[in-house]
């Protein structure tokens, strides 16, 4: 899989006020890349160099190979977004559709695929007549997605497209995501505050805390619903019964979702000896992928929920750990986020 991104000391500066640090993050090509974090974390900054609607303060941007100083207008616009509250063009849905291929002089067959990108977001040829002010918020958002959709981009970026949006909405929306993936071979990067849509569809997850990537890649996240103990801190309890505690959340709310870093996250094979008296939670590893050169990403499944560590490459070796294996997982919660 080769890198279509790579970003390198990024920093972004709003009236003197640093709003983004990342020293290092790579992108690659055909996935769609989940991006997590709360509100003013640096998301809608951060997509904002990537489409190349705002260059960085200091640092560099590649894509493809190609700093982003040195791209052409047709690498530019193999990139387009839609924004938290898109824009509509006081015209028809027609007309706001066709908008993009008619800047770019691409009109051939412009009612077959204007009717085409409509159906790809769940909306018939008759919508097409309608005008920009008939629109909920739903359908709004539909045909400005539609607008992206039709000039088959390389890649696709899209910030809260479910935020405001009732449930048909938010399903039509992510079956045309995974179309465009499909179809055009399309990267996504999608930030939203739904997380569990966000996660099931996917590939990648990237979090940013206080403007700076917490963990590219191999994130883990916790949603709700939370028990609390006699304490009131938070507890998980898995679908097989098994609980985790996290401490010093007696402030935080039964809806929360947490955020563990995968270095948090240690397993110790049931194997070794004396594991077996692991007061741990127990998981079984179900894959493991390389993820750097000397370390390796291992997915195991804790009662029906999956949490990504990373294991270094001798220890792997020392555990021979394989999909199958059950573990003892220990979660480090001194350092999680709330998000």
């Amino acid at each position: 899989m080769s890198n279509l991104y790579e970003l390198n000391n990024i920093e972004q500066h709003y009236d003197g006020k640093k709003v983004l640090s990342i020293d290092n993050l790579t992108l690659d090509q055909n996935q769609i890349i989940g991006f997590f974090g709360p509100n003013g974390s640096g998301k809608s900054t951060l997509f904002s160099l990537l489409s190349f609607v705002s260059k960085p303060s200091l640092g560099k941007i590649e894509f493809q190979g190609i700093e982003n100083k040195k791209m052409n207008l047709d690498a530019r616009q193999s990139v387009v977004m839609v924004p938290q509250n898109p824009y509509l063009l006081k015209r028809s849905v027609f007309d706001n559709v066709a908008y993009g291929l008619k800047l770019r002089n691409d009109t051939s067959d412009i009612n077959e695929r204007v009717y085409e990108a409509l159906a790809l977001v769940g909306l018939d040829i008759s919508f097409s007549k309608r005008k920009w002010s008939q629109l909920s918020g739903g359908e709004a958002q539909r045909v400005a997605l539609a607008a992206r959709l039709i000039l088959k981009p390389k890649v696709l970026i899209l910030d809260e497209p479910t935020a405001g949006v009732d449930t048909n909405s938010a399903q039509l929306i992510k079956e045309a995501v995974l179309m465009a993936k499909q179809k055009w071979n399309t990267t996504l990067f999608i930030a939203s505050h739904d997380h569990n849509w966000l996660n099931h569809i996917c590939d990648k997850k990237v979090a940013l805390f206080q403007g700076e990537i917490v963990e590219s890649g191999s994130v883990n996240l916790l949603f709700a619903p939370w028990e609390k103990d006699s304490n009131g801190n938070l507890v998980k309890v898995f679908l097989d019964g098994q609980r985790l505690l996290i401490e010093n959340s007696e402030h935080k709310k039964r809806d929360s979702v947490v955020m563990v870093n995968s270095d948090a996250i240690t397993l110790t094979s049931m194997e070794l000896e004396n594991s077996l008296e692991c007061h741990a939670l127990h998981g079984v590893v179900s894959s493991i992928h390389q993820q750097q050169e000397d370390f390796l990403l291992i997915e195991t499944t804790v009662g029906g929920v999956c949490l990504n560590s990373k294991i270094s490459r001798a220890e792997m070796q020392k555990q021979k750990l394989l999909p199958g294996d059950k573990v003892c997982v220990t979660v480090n919660t001194e350092n999680i986020c709330y998000i």
